[in-house]
């Protein structure tokens, strides 16, 4: 489990309303990776490990874009109406980027065109343009008045970036801008927050086997259930889309990599490998999976047909532990079935008894009371199984 940090800049709008957040790169140990890498990272840690909703509530989000995730070699893991893609100043309007940008526009995907510096109508992504954002400090009155007058007659927003005095702001008001940003009205706000970092290896095996059709969705929750940092992330990305009422509650992992699809997964996988996603040695994690495998197993013997919903409850039943946050956030942000919450927090029901049962094993059985309906010695054997996989499991996940 390892820190980290999300800038995040609000945008407003001309009655000082906030319209959206600019979502920054901020690293203290790596302060300025390649572009690529900073993408992914912004995506991975707003999308994955804080939520994109509990980052910026209903608003857009606004996320710098290089060449690379505007041609498509890198997928955009956000729906349109979620993020507004920056196309950064110094990305070449080649074909690729011309092709590419226009094809986010078809999909509903807004551009907004990053520290722009009028240079005539030759710009082709002038036309797919939303927004377009001009910095204060880096052009003069003369060429900001200027520039505002050649977009006067277009369809665009005009964004004022680096407001820095009660002046400029009027002055942008008096000239038609629509948006403002800078440290007049708010500074980069650094949002922390705690992640387990899955292995590099298994996140290459998730991929290895969607390239291969045919695999199926189940092979995939089973590699993905060896890695607890994977898991989580995927628990929280389907939830994100099941709390917008657009995928069913989740009951388990498999449910989570089903709804989210073949598409959104291999975005995702890519994304943390390309934020350069770390091996997971931590001891914790080995106690996570084996908490989960040791539910399932129990399942397995007593409810075979709960046996997803109880490794998902006895791996989210962790998190509290590894992420250092309260039950009742962590199982707020995964959208889980009601059932699966009702065990996580108020210990009900056949997935509740069964999660007491390996609470209390793990305590030392001093307050084992066999809610599972299996017996003291039935739960021993599920536990050196549940072991036995975890270790394996993490063994091999963290090989490279």
């Amino acid at each position: 489990m390892s820190k980290f940090i999300v800038g995040r800049q609000p945008i407003f709008d001309a009655k000082l309303n906030v319209h959206g957040y600019e979502l920054l790169f901020r690293d203290p140990i790596d302060p300025r990776p390649g572009g690529d890498a900073m993408t992914a990272d912004v995506l991975v840690r707003s999308g994955l490990d804080i939520g994109l909703g509990s980052l910026v509530g209903a608003k857009p989000a606004f996320v710098n874009s290089t060449r690379a995730f505007l041609i498509g070699d890198h997928e955009m893991p956000f729906r349109p109406g979620e993020v507004v893609i920056e196309v950064l100043e110094d990305v070449p309007r080649d074909d690729e980027v011309i092709a590419g940008c226009r094809r986010l526009v078809a999909k509903g995907y807004q551009l907004a065109l990053d520290d722009y510096v009028w240079e005539g109508d030759g710009d082709p992504l002038l036309g797919m343009a939303s927004l377009v954002k001009l910095d204060l400090l880096a052009l003069s009155v003369p060429e900001l008045v200027e520039a505002v007058k050649h977009f006067r007659d277009r369809d665009v927003r005009l964004v004022a970036e680096k407001v820095e005095t009660r002046e400029q702001l009027q002055m942008c008001h008096q000239l038609g801008f629509h948006l403002f940003q800078g440290y007049l009205l708010a500074r980069p706000e650094a949002v922390e927050g705690r992640a387990l970092s899955p292995s590099r290896l298994t996140c290459l095996r998730v991929l290895d086997k969607l390239c291969d059709e045919r695999t199926s969705a189940r092979q995939i929750e089973q590699i993905v259930k060896e890695d607890a940092a994977l898991a989580h992330r995927f628990l929280r990305a389907a939830g994100a889309g099941a709390a917008a009422g657009m995928f069913r509650s989740l009951r388990s992992v498999g449910d989570a990599v089903v709804v989210l699809g073949e598409r959104r997964v291999r975005s995702w996988v890519m994304l943390m490998l390309l934020a350069d996603a770390q091996e997971g040695s931590d001891e914790q994690v080995t106690i996570a999976l084996t908490r989960a495998a040791m539910a399932e197993r129990i399942a397995l013997t007593s409810a075979p047909r709960m046996a997803g919903a109880a490794f998902t409850v006895g791996l989210v039943s962790s998190l509290e532990l590894l992420l250092r946050a309260p039950m009742k956030s962590v199982v707020a942000e995964l959208s889980l079935a009601r059932e699966l919450r009702d065990a996580l927090l108020e210990r009900s029901g056949l997935l509740g008894g069964i999660l007491s049962d390996v609470l209390a094993w793990e305590a030392g059985a001093e307050h084992f009371q066999g809610r599972s309906g299996l017996s003291l010695g039935e739960v021993e054997r599920c536990y050196l199984q549940a072991l036995a996989w975890a270790e394996q499991g993490h063994a091999v996940a963290t090989a490279v």
